[in-house]
């Protein structure tokens, strides 16, 4: 009787020992769980590898993140049934029925470990293993029990979605890859969600041993890892004998996209607008055509050459391609976006400034404008093959683009209401630009980039509407009515392709070249060649020229730039076969003024010449000033007013000279002149 007493009495010993145990571990376990809460912080703010993905979210350029490790999250369900369960069978299958800590895998981790006397087997569940990677903690017995401590707290914070999505955009891939979208792309080139069950299979079998499995070094090793991932999916039911056999037989070629290949500079800009990268509008089809077509134009310039692209779909004004140089990886000017640098676009802003005076009804397109010899302040423009044409169309002045018809129709018009209509088109124009550029403003005399200025021309394909270009396919689309619909009908008429086709394709019947309107500018000193253009369904513009500013004689548009735009006009993704409505004819309500008329009636200082220089002999020079008016003049040197006999003959000792003569109606006229010693000269 004593012995069943004693069992007794020692089982309930035990029975409070463990009671107390049990109360004392969950005591310290909700101590520990309030002292020491999930750093939930720690495990949402992983560092991200910048991406930039086309406007159908194909990446095409990317960059390490702050932590040099490739690491692109992106959600469970963009990465394919396959990825998850392959994941799921090798690494944890039992993931959906436990806490976070696995009792049975621990049962079997240890009667494995002590029958082999050594670790084969671990216990970690998908959960521990993000606890783990969360802390980057060694693997050692305290580090395992805080790991499934963690693992309790993190499954009452995240459901096992949640969790598994984590998990499957942090495990290590080999090498610096992080998580299933890097290592998808780098290993196969493949978005996870377009794997096949052999490739998601061999990507789930990496994580348990990175540098062991690593592809790139041990893909045999590799390959044996992937078959014991389709065995274990077989075995679980996840998949059949069939596709089990199937993917057996399935050749593993590892075929990494290439990084940072295409529209780099296009990247470059929506990372300086957006550190984390995102979706943008660039169309990679259209983009590798540009290319293509880039890089053939390129062979047939002069040696150091470089030039820039910019498409823009007119009817979300988004960038669909761009090229900032001809070769992006030149350690120099591959580093220029020539799509943004500011240069003179020579004669590209005629059609806004023939806009403006058409808008204000001062003309139209058969309007007479005249391309004469004038002089303003020492300044004597001509055209580019120095003749003048005299009275013609306005037509013809902007198709054949010349420079004393649009300078003229400027100065009548106000130089100030052209500025207003360059900058309502979306070209922003620096400080002061009447002081800077003046009348030569008219014929490139202010810098702009490319891009504004393909934009501008954008403008005229929206007949009025300005939209800002969108590199984000988030940006918002918006647009502001800024030119009226009938002057942009009669722009583009005049620079439109039936009316002036290009040489290029002079040898096709009209009916099979589909419409488009350019222009060409060529900058003074021949630094930079343009082509601009639309067809109502694409803005297109090209610069050639180089970085460093030096002028060749053969960067003119319409030799240069012109071949490659009348190109990319004719590709299929790119071509407008929509004919376009004849123009009405504006209506002209106060015309511009006749210059030749104009110039009889303005007062103006014959002698001395502006900018002109004399020699003062024996210490003076002898002056006798004259104007093509002599009733009623006012004459003053350097501000003084000058004396009836002063004015018949001026003897002027060195120095630098204004002389300043005003008529009647407060007419006026103006020029500088230096009088140099004869010692100067010498």
């Amino acid at each position: 009787m004593k012995q069943p007493k004693r069992i007794k009495k020692i089982l309930k010993r035990v029975l409070w020992l463990t009671t107390g145990l049990t109360i004392g571990l969950l005591a310290l376990l909700i101590m520990l769980w309030q002292s020491f809460p999930f750093p939930l912080d720690r495990l949402e703010n992983w560092p991200v590898n910048p991406c930039v993905t086309d406007h159908g979210d194909i990446p095409y350029f990317s960059i390490v993140g702050s932590d040099q490790q490739w690491r692109q999250p992106i959600g469970l369900d963009e990465m394919g049934d396959w990825l998850v369960q392959a994941s799921i069978a090798i690494e944890d299958k039992r993931f959906y029925r436990h806490n976070g800590v696995d009792a049975l895998a621990i049962m079997r981790a240890v009667t494995q470990n002590l029958a082999h006397r050594k670790i084969v087997s671990g216990a970690s569940t998908l959960t521990m293993q993000v606890c783990r990677m969360m802390d980057d903690r060694p693997r050692t017995i305290s580090a395992k029990a805080i790991e499934a401590f963690r693992a309790l707290q993190l499954e009452k914070l995240k459901t096992k979605n949640e969790i598994l999505e984590i998990y499957l955009n942090i495990a290590p891939y080999g090498g610096n890859l992080r998580g299933v979208a890097s290592a998808a792309m780098a290993w196969f080139g493949k978005h996870p969600r377009d794997l096949s069950l052999a490739e998601s299979a061999f990507l789930a079998g990496l994580p348990q041993a990175p540098s062991r499995y690593y592809p790139g070094r041990n893909l045999k090793r590799a390959i044996q890892r992937q078959q014991e991932v389709l065995y274990q999916m077989r075995r679980q039911g996840l998949i059949t004998d069939r596709q089990w056999q199937q993917a057996l037989l399935e050749p593993i070629e590892l075929n990494p996209a290439t990084r940072q290949s295409q529209a780099i500079h296009a990247a470059w800009m929506a990372l300086g607008r957006q550190p984390q990268g995102g979706q943008t509008t660039i169309d990679l089809e259209i983009q590798k055509q540009t290319q293509r077509l880039t890089d053939r134009h390129l062979e047939t310039l002069p040696p150091g050459s470089e030039l820039a692209v910019v498409i823009i779909d007119i009817e979300n004004s988004s960038i669909v391609a761009l090229i900032g140089s001809g070769d992006p990886g030149d350690p120099v000017d591959g580093q220029v976006n020539g799509a943004l640098a500011r240069r003179s676009p020579g004669s590209t802003l005629k059609p806004f400034i023939y806009a403006t005076a058409m808008a204000a009804g001062r003309l139209n397109r058969e309007s007479i404008v005249f391309d004469i010899p004038i002089q303003r302040a020492g300044w004597s423009p001509d055209n580019f093959d120095h003749t003048f044409a005299g009275p013609v169309s306005v037509s013809d002045a902007l198709r054949r683009s010349l420079n004393i018809p649009a300078i003229l129709v400027a100065e009548s018009i106000g130089l100030a209401r052209c500025c207003g209509t360059i900058e309502s088109v979306g070209i922003p124009l620096p400080a002061n630009p009447l002081n800077r550029g003046g009348l030569a403003l008219a014929v490139g005399g202010i810098e702009v980039s490319l891009l504004d200025l393909t934009n501008a021309y954008a403008t005229l394909g929206r007949y009025g509407y300005r939209s800002p270009p969108r590199l984000f396919v988030a940006d918002p689309t918006e647009s502001t009515k800024v030119l009226d619909r009938q002057v942009c009908m009669a722009i583009n008429h005049i620079l439109s392709s039936p009316l002036r086709l290009p040489d290029s394709l002079a040898p096709h019947p009209q009916d099979d070249t589909s419409w488009f309107m350019w222009k060409t500018g060529t900058s003074s000193g021949r630094l930079d060649a343009w082509a601009i253009g639309h067809n109502c369904r694409y803005a297109i513009g090209i610069w050639v020229g180089r970085f460093r500013g030096t002028g060749r004689v053969d960067y003119v548009g319409s030799q240069s730039a012109e071949p490659l735009l009348i190109q990319l006009f004719q590709l299929p993704w790119l071509r407008n076969h929509t004919p376009q409505p004849e123009p009405p004819c504006l209506m002209v309500t106060q015309p511009l003024p006749d210059p030749i008329e104009l110039a009889r009636d303005q007062l103006r200082i014959l002698q001395p010449a502006d900018n002109e220089r004399y020699i003062a002999l024996n210490g003076k020079a002898i002056i006798r000033p004259a104007a093509n008016q002599t009733e009623s003049l006012t004459w003053f040197l350097n501000g003084r007013a000058l004396t009836s006999s002063q004015i018949n003959l001026l003897e002027l000792t060195p120095g630098h000279y204004e002389l300043l003569c005003i008529g009647k109606s407060n007419l006026s006229s103006q020029v500088r002149f230096m009088v140099q010693s004869e010692a100067s000269i010498q």
